[in-house]
């Protein structure tokens, strides 16, 4: 309705206004976004994509980790999710380390609050220390790479008077991965407890072996 001495107005001329999530809304929210300016279109997609899973399959070199950076930039830029809600997981330490700086360059120091951005193992551990009573262990449990089984080996063969160069350390560090080993025709659903058995029994015939030898 017009007012009392105005021509009514005419609509028609007035551009209507962009609706959310549209190509206006986007192309907004994407200018304050400066880390998306060096995406192809294909990687763009990928990032932008916040909704439902979304699968990257793509060569050495062609970019898989800068679009996963970037899609965990995006996703703490919009406010899709806090840091600690995150889980990004890597294989090498070298891997997540690049992630954590590639992310921080992006949206700052907010890469520190982000405890589930590690490697499988690191992630592994931290979640099995949260919960070690319920493997029966203690939080501050200890993991003994190889080179520390071989010197822990090496301790009790010399504890016990064994001698080490018939008996090397390094070799019985083998064996005993060696029973750990699933058989190639083992039945399925069977083999983590054969294995456990099968382990325990090689450790005692072993034990036999060293102290009658």
């Amino acid at each position: 309705m017009a007012e009392p001495g105005k021509s009514p107005r005419d609509d028609s001329a007035v551009p209507p206004l962009p609706q959310p999530g549209g190509i206006a809304a986007r192309a907004r929210a994407a200018a304050g976004a400066p880390y998306l300016n060096d995406l192809n279109p294909e990687q763009r997609l990928a990032v932008e994509t916040l909704d439902g899973p979304v699968l990257v399959l793509a060569g050495a070199g062609t970019g898989k980790t800068r679009v996963l950076t970037t899609r965990i930039a995006h996703i703490l830029a919009t406010g899709r999710a806090r840091p600690n809600e995150i889980l990004a997981v890597t294989f090498t330490n070298k891997a997540a380390r690049e992630m954590k700086l590639r992310v921080g360059t992006m949206v700052g120091q907010i890469v520190e609050g982000m405890p589930w951005l590690g490697t499988f193992h690191s992630i592994g551990v931290k979640i099995i220390r949260r919960h070690a009573e319920l493997v029966g262990l203690k939080p501050d449990f200890t993991i003994l790479d190889v080179d520390d089984q071989i010197r822990l080996l090496k301790q009790l063969l010399a504890a016990e008077g064994i001698d080490e160069k018939r008996w090397p350390a390094r070799v019985l560090a083998g064996l005993d991965r060696q029973l750990e080993e699933p058989r190639p025709h083992a039945r399925p659903g069977s083999s983590r407890r054969s294995r456990e058995l099968r382990r325990r029994q090689g450790q005692e015939a072993l034990c036999r072996a060293i102290r009658s030898g």
